[in-house]
């Protein structure tokens, strides 16, 4: 059988299932390993991503094969894996003519496994062949799951042109999207980052990753805009939260780009004035996930796995499958940034 933590109408369950079966030629049954609790599996458990009828919890996971459909050629049974939420897409739509598939609808989040299909809360999951990719042997498969989260910072990263190597960056938030992004600012050379969060436990886990950075309340933001000096080229904004990017815009310098890197609640808003936007020359970039960059992500976390991915630095906690929902407290309670599950031998 296959233990799993099923979710539906906000209401998280323990079941037994059958073991997933290979249906489609390019399926492939993943015998999981880790799974990850985020910061989106969130949204979908209260119910801001709605689903539409019960799945199996969970975005983000790793493992390995145990079995595959008979055009599967990129695997083999025991490859140590890591799954792509996201699927590329199989139709093309003007977004796919644009370079843009990933604003298409069949990539929309709503198609994601963990909200339209059985996900990685469980001890098997079933996924398209295009979802998963090798896992390199730098990486474990305790930190694989982060990978998803890299892919978004990739994908952001690369709408990004000539940024000078002393660019100065201030990041607000730091939950894990925030670690994430001044690790990887860190990995490629920017060193004049300040890190802005209003919850000293996450202060702290940010100070506690050693990468030099200035770490500081939105309260001392203000002389930041003071000083042409100390003012910023890039703002990333993790938060979601519409009063930090309201306090963050007094500190751009000329030219600045405002990268908004959270869906945050649907009803934030905030006042920019024309005139600072033209006479400053501002930009705004909204960003969502990509599953084109997930590839590119696989790569980048070997690269970076031994440096910047400390489980305990970055404030992630590994929890038993069990314990879902003293791992889901803990979140929301920022007690931790996010949490692993370690799925094998899982039982109900």
């Amino acid at each position: 059988m296959n233990a799993a933590i099923q979710l539906y109408e906000r209401s998280l369950t323990a079941i037994n299932t059958p073991i997933p079966r290979i249906v489609k030629e390019d399926d492939v049954v993943i015998r999981v390993s880790h799974s990850s609790l985020c910061k989106m599996d969130v949204r979908v458990i209260k119910g801001d991503i709605k689903i539409t009828k019960p799945v199996i919890a969970g975005r983000q996971l790793s493992g390995t094969v145990y079995a595959a459909g008979s055009s599967v050629a990129h695997l083999k049974v025991g490859d140590r894996v890591v799954v792509n939420p996201r699927s590329p897409p199989k139709y093309v739509d003007r977004y796919c003519w644009r370079n843009q598939s990933h604003m298409s609808e069949e990539c929309s989040i709503h198609n994601d496994i963990g909200v339209a299909k059985n996900g990685g809360w469980s001890e098997y999951c079933r996924v398209s062949a295009n979802q998963v990719y090798l896992l390199p042997p730098e990486v474990s498969e305790e930190i694989a799951p982060l990978c998803d989260s890299v892919s978004s910072v990739i994908h952001t990263w690369n709408k990004l042109e000539n940024i000078p190597c002393d660019a100065r960056i201030l990041v607000c938030g730091a939950g894990m999207s925030g670690l994430l992004w001044i690790s990887y600012l860190h990995f490629r050379g920017f060193r004049e980052i300040v890190v802005c969060e209003p919850a000293e436990v996450r202060r702290r886990v940010a100070a506690g990753l050693d990468l030099g950075y200035e770490v500081v309340h939105p309260t001392k933001l203000d002389i930041y805009g003071r000083d042409d000096k100390l003012a910023f080229d890039i703002i990333i904004d993790t938060s979601g939260d519409g009063d930090a990017i309201q306090d963050a815009l007094p500190t751009f310098r000329k030219g600045g780009k405002l990268i908004v890197f959270n869906y945050g609640l649907i009803n934030t808003e905030i006042k920019l004035n024309p005139y600072d936007l033209v006479n400053k020359e501002l930009t705004i970039i909204g960003s969502s996930g990509n599953p084109l960059t997930f590839a590119q992500a696989v790569a980048v976390v070997r690269d970076m796995a031994n440096t910047y991915f400390n489980v305990a630095k970055l404030g992630i906690r590994v929890y038993k499958l069990r314990d879902y929902n003293l791992a889901l407290s803990s979140l929301l309670r920022m007690e931790i940034t996010q949490a692993i599950f370690s799925v094998s031998h899982f039982v109900i």
